[in-house]
């Protein structure tokens, strides 16, 4: 809108250096005529009116919107084509233009006939041989008017549309509330516009929220979405937690970019949603319970073992699969945890999101932080363009940190901002993002000793360690070697058809202690179907060590040599492996080539560590 400050500075000098100028010449016949006629044509309403306030010149426009002809106007006073209140206004004008040189006046032209039009006349002084005149131009505001009346019928509206609306309505730019209608206020307990209106968002309402509309109008602004859903927890005023839903799109509010948000109040709902769940974790754990009592479980999942320690195992995988607490596994190299990580995500509530696995001893110490949080394009050298990093990629899944004792101090304190739900930001930019991801880390070192070191932070322990699984190397778990030697088996021969095992190979896989656990027994599966025979790799010893395991070795042997129940239990064995090897690993019939029952067979076979 043009304002009569603007009509002043660009109008009224103008026209006075007009009038001037062309007044030089006055006695001029030719320039009169001049100024005559182009003072008729000018657009708008021209008029020269003397100190007695009578017209002495005007152009056509002012005859036409009047509907007075020449000389009528001719006989006019300036005031004459207004109403009582316009003469006030025009009066102190033309007197202040007198005194001051200058003014702007706003007033409704009454013509002839009655009808009223709004006009904004700017009149300056004129002195010609010591007699003062008032020069002016009018201009019709009546298509500005009609539009202002319109927008302030159409703001009102909105106005009373977004007051009367049960949704909260918000509009938010430049980190702060520039709108909100009741009930929005209402829903987080504010009584007084100005109370949130026009304050920094984080000082109303909860660091979350600010964060979420952040993100969403620096998506919004950068057309990365045209609009976008939302879901998330608040706390009001009074500091009760909530939790809102709604839509945000993108217009501008006062040349500026601003997001329009409709929000709905949905605790009812969330509440509703999280008892279900609580209902449905509880079904879950009742099922654990229920599974769990059958001791003689030989899988979960990928994972193969019926022993007691994998009983225990299975136990707290589908405890920790109930819950989205953070979990820890321990655990040798070898032992699966990765495997374990696998089957609590896949039988979790979030198994429908992505499991993403990282190594942290193999992430070089400079690209740590664009691998967890993503990078901007431009940010380093070789950042050709913009990247997830894995908290993007986990966001709603699991993050599964193994050898997570290796992290740096300070990424750690970074990824713990990110798992209490302050957010984290991509390298070479400044904006807020937000993930929720569940944490599920391994590590083969003892983490409280890492702590007592000052090698992991307390606060980062503390919340990843909230359910410990520890997972037994196998050599404490002998009893499975069987089921695990069936499975590679099946796996790495070439029809997929289980070949039979010689009893000296078997007894040679249970009696080796297996330092590289299940990984290890896995490659020596692969190179028996390729060689033919059992190839351990030794595992070099200090020389002291040696010499003491040496000397122990020795006074073991010597005494289970006259062992009589070792003896027999060796000689047991032995005849067990055989009359399978010969039978071609059919129990039945090896039970009846020893000359004793089924049921026996299979005691011994378990007592003797080949069930």
């Amino acid at each position: 809108m043009t304002t009569p400050t603007k009509l002043k500075e660009e109008a009224a000098p103008s026209w006075r250096k007009k009038f001037s100028d062309l007044h030089k010449s006055d006695m001029d016949s030719g320039n009169g005529r001049f100024f005559e006629k182009l003072i008729r044509s000018f657009p708008g309403v021209f008029y020269l009116i003397d100190h007695d306030l009578r017209f002495l010149s005007w152009n056509e426009n002012l005859e036409r919107v009047t509907g007075y002809c020449g000389e009528e106007i001719g006989r006019m006073h300036g005031p004459d084509l207004f109403d009582e209140e316009g003469i006030k206004s025009v009066l102190q004008g033309i007197q202040e233009t007198l005194a001051e040189g200058e003014s702007i006046v706003e007033a409704e032209l009454l013509a002839k006939d009655g009808t009223r039009t709004p006009y904004i006349f700017t009149g300056v002084k004129a002195t010609i041989d010591d007699t003062s005149y008032v020069i002016g131009i009018g201009i019709d505001l009546s298509e500005l008017k009609e539009k202002e009346t319109a927008l302030a019928e159409s703001e009102g509206f909105y106005r009373m549309l977004a007051g009367r609306m049960t949704e909260g309505v918000v509009l938010y730019g430049d980190s702060k509330v520039l709108f909100a209608n009741p009930a929005f206020m209402s829903m987080f307990e504010f009584r007084e516009p100005s109370e949130l209106i026009e304050k920094e968002i984080g000082e109303s309402l909860s660091k979350r929220i600010e964060i979420c509309f952040r993100q969403m109008f620096e998506g919004l602004v950068k057309g990365i979405y045209k609009e976008r859903s939302f879901e998330s927890p608040c706390v009001t005023r009074s500091g009760r937690e909530i939790w809102i839903e709604g839509q945000a799109s993108l217009l501008r509010w006062k040349k500026h970019p601003a997001v329009f948000l409709t929000t709905r109040d949905i605790t009812d709902c969330k509440r509703r949603e999280m008892l279900m769940n609580e209902e449905a974790a509880h079904l879950r754990r009742e099922n654990v319970t229920l599974r769990s009592s059958i001791k003689d479980r030989y899988r979960l999942g990928k994972i193969i073992g019926k022993s007691a320690a994998m009983q225990e195992v299975y136990e707290a995988i589908l405890n920790a699969a109930a819950t989205s607490a953070n979990v820890v596994i321990y655990g040798e190299s070898g032992t699966g945890k990765e495997l374990v990580a696998r089957a609590i995500h896949e039988m979790g509530s979030r198994s429908t999101k992505a499991f993403v696995p990282v190594n942290c001893a193999a992430i070089p110490e400079n690209l740590l932080e664009s691998e967890f949080f993503g990078h901007k394009k431009g940010s380093f050298t070789g950042a050709h363009a913009d990247k997830k990093g894995y908290l993007d990629l986990a966001d709603g899944g699991t993050l599964f940190l193994d050898e997570v004792g290796e992290l740096s101090l300070g990424l750690q304190a970074k990824l713990l901002r990110a798992i209490d739900g302050g957010g984290y930001s991509p390298v070479g930019s400044n904006a807020t993002k937000l993930s929720d991801f569940r944490v599920i880390a391994a590590t083969n070192k003892d983490l409280s000793e890492q702590m007592k070191k000052g090698l992991l932070r307390h606060d980062f322990f503390y919340r990843i360690h909230v359910i410990p699984i520890n997972l037994p190397p196998l050599k404490n778990r002998r009893e499975d070697i069987p089921l695990l030697l069936e499975h590679f088996l099946k796996i790495y021969s070439k029809d997929g058809k289980v070949p039979p095992v010689p009893g000296h190979v078997l007894e040679a896989l249970l009696n080796y202690d297996w330092p590289g656990n299940v990984r290890e027994l896995q490659n020596a599966v692969q190179r028996y179907l390729a060689v033919g025979h059992i190839e351990f790799i030794p595992t070099p010893l200090p020389r002291s060590k040696r010499s003491a395991e040496a000397r122990t070795e020795k006074t073991d042997a010597a005494q289970k040599k006259f062992s009589l129940s070792k003896q027999l239990l060796d000689a047991e064995r032995v005849a067990i492996l055989k009359a399978l090897d010969h039978c071609q690993g059919k129990k039945t019939t090896a039970a009846k080539a020893l000359g004793i029952s089924r049921k026996t067979l299979f005691r011994k076979m378990t007592q003797l560590g080949l069930g």
